[in-house]
């Protein structure tokens, strides 16, 4: 077992700090927060910055909190939104979770006031499962402790500000259909996080943060998140931010209409499963006004396995797809840090295929058209394939065979899955934008010493956040409340483990900071160039960071740019 400073303890178990608290005057009033004097820093935690989503709010786009409330007790994070799931084991086990549930957080270092502002990043939490988005997880989740990129911050000589947020997921989030159309109430939970950016514009100043001056920030779905807000409004600048940061979550693919036949089938199966089917031939007012009024376990019960998403609403998404805002300049100008992890097609890939027409029939992420050449791009050597530099070794029989299933073909498809999910459109946006604004681009290729809750020998989804946020929570909360992969960097864990969270934490803090990695305080460290300087990522990895040539995999990336992603 794991043992951490008390910071830990009083941060994640939301435990207040006897004395005086610290204090914020805001908009809607007083926010008394919680001060942590081991990291000389204060949080203030759960701040509602809309109002409730529910009763006749449920499904409507957010609304600013309009009122006093008073003085507010900021002591403790507050609930999760409402995930996809209702069983097992998700981002939001062990955890509250409500309806009510539009609060963010804000971590603060001491030495910072209004008269001292310094730069902002907002935290977009990630917890889609790759293809349906937005679907879990939350801003109390243990992995997104600020406390320790803030302090990274402050050994960099620039402090920041951390804000992380909720906002709505699945189908309270992102449900679709043309009743919600007309009403123009769509892509919900991206409209949550807009509401929020402009919270911190209003607000932040207040906590000593500087308004000109965010990032935002995400993984995963997250990064999803990200790169919708700079597309949202087909690029309308409202001054929100001028940096971002996307790890792992940066794809090709068009959106979705509104009433596509699986978003209005979502929606159809909450008329016709409930106490709504009433209202079946009435009018699109009637049926919703229904859907909102029904209890939250049975909305919850009566959406769960449709489909949910970000869609082409004509207003807040008004471009066909991503990459064709970024193609056509309908995008806010930000500076970029943006990544990926070396084997994540492994972590996404379906597993099984012993033969071609078996991997060809896998791979459902690629158009059909399009298969046979793919394959041709990616033969069946594995020692070619994902996971990468294992030669023909296809991970241990537990994990191979027991965990998941063997497949001859496993690391070809895996190799496929993973460029066109989460290697080739980081490669594709370097390429279009890097000459335009200040750009750098990673590689995440570690294998860490350990990750709670799992049996992973790849350099896998999500591993880097535990780097990047080098993250020192007790690895027994993280078993018994966050289930999932995260891997402990305190006093305990391999010098190597811990100096490559220490060296990518300021990295990240200062990137925020001063729009350059660089300006991280460590020794031994590298430059890590602009992608425009010569196209080439950092390499993060224990055994000493180095920077290459983003041109591996070239030919199948190349297809899969000028192809998949058009």
């Amino acid at each position: 077992m794991h043992h951490i400073f008390l910071l830990a303890t009083l941060a994640l178990a939301f435990t207040a700090v006897a004395g005086s608290q610290p204090s914020v005057t805001i908009e809607n009033g007083t926010v008394r927060g919680v001060d942590l004097p081991q990291f000389g820093q204060s949080l203030f935690l759960g701040i509602p910055y809309a109002q409730p989503p529910v009763g006749n709010l449920r499904l409507r786009p957010p609304r600013s909190v309009n009122a006093s409330f008073g003085t507010l007790d900021a002591t403790a994070y507050g609930p999760h939104c409402w995930s996809r799931f209702t069983t097992g084991f998700d981002d939001n086990s062990g955890f509250n979770n409500s309806e009510d549930c539009l609060t963010l957080n804000v971590i603060r270092p001491g030495g910072v006031s209004p008269k001292s502002p310094v730069p902002v990043v907002v935290w977009i939490h990630g917890g889609g499962l790759l293809v349906i988005p937005e679907t879990t997880g939350g801003s109390g989740d243990f992995r997104y402790n600020g406390s320790w990129i803030v302090q990274a911050s402050v050994a960099n000589g620039n402090p920041i500000v951390f804000v992380s947020l909720n906002y709505r997921l699945a189908s309270l989030g992102f449900l679709a259909g043309k009743a919600l159309e007309d009403e123009g109430s769509l892509n919900l939970g991206a409209r949550d996080q807009r509401l929020a950016l402009h919270w911190v514009q209003e607000n932040i100043a207040q906590f000593g943060g500087d308004p000109k001056k965010v990032t935002i920030q995400g993984e995963s779905s997250g990064a999803t998140s990200v790169h919708t807000q700079i597309i949202a409004y087909a690029g309308r600048d409202d001054h929100l931010f001028n940096q971002a940061i996307a790890e792992s979550g940066t794809n090709g693919g068009n959106f979705s209409l509104p009433d596509d036949a699986a978003f209005q089938a979502t929606y159809n199966g909450l008329i016709a499963n409930t106490s709504c089917a009433s209202t079946a031939k009435s009018s699109e007012a009637a049926q919703l006004s229904c859907i909102r009024s029904l209890p939250i376990d049975v909305f919850r019960q009566n959406s769960l396995g449709g489909s949910t998403g970000i869609v082409f609403d004509g207003d807040f998404i008004n471009v066909p797809g991503t990459f064709e805002a970024y193609r056509t300049g309908k995008w806010v100008k930000v500076a970029f840090l943006v990544g990926s992890n070396t084997d994540e097609g492994r972590s996404f890939a379906a597993l099984g295929a012993n033969t071609t027409a078996q991997a060809n029939a896998s791979l459902t992420g690629v158009p059909p058209q399009f298969r046979d050449a793919i394959l041709n791009l990616y033969p069946d050597v594995p020692s070619l394939g994902c996971p990468f530099s294992t030669g023909d070794f296809q991970l241990d029989p537990i994990q191979n065979g027991v965990f998941n299933t063997p497949g001859l073909q496993n690391k070809r498809v895996a190799a496929i899955v993973g460029d066109v999910s989460m290697a080739a459109g980081p490669r594709w946006l370097a390429q279009e934008v890097s000459s335009e604004v200040p750009f750098y681009k990673y590689r995440f290729n570690h294998k860490p010493y350990s990750v709670t809750f799992s049996v992973e020998d790849f350099i896998g989804h999500f591993i880097e956040v535990s780097y990047v946020f080098n993250l020192q929570n007790n690895d027994i909360d993280f078993w018994l409340t966050n289930h999932f992969t995260a891997t402990y960097l305190g006093p305990s864990a391999p010098i190597e483990d811990r100096f490559l969270g220490v060296y990518m934490s300021r990295s990240w803090a200062s990137f925020i900071a001063t729009g350059d990695p660089n300006n991280a305080n460590v020794t031994s460290k590298i430059t890590w160039p602009k992608y425009s300087d010569g196209q080439e990522n950092i390499v993060w990895q224990t055994q000493g960071s180095i920077t290459e040539k983003d041109n591996y995999r070239e030919a199948g990336m190349k297809f899969i740019m000028d192809n998949i992603f058009f």
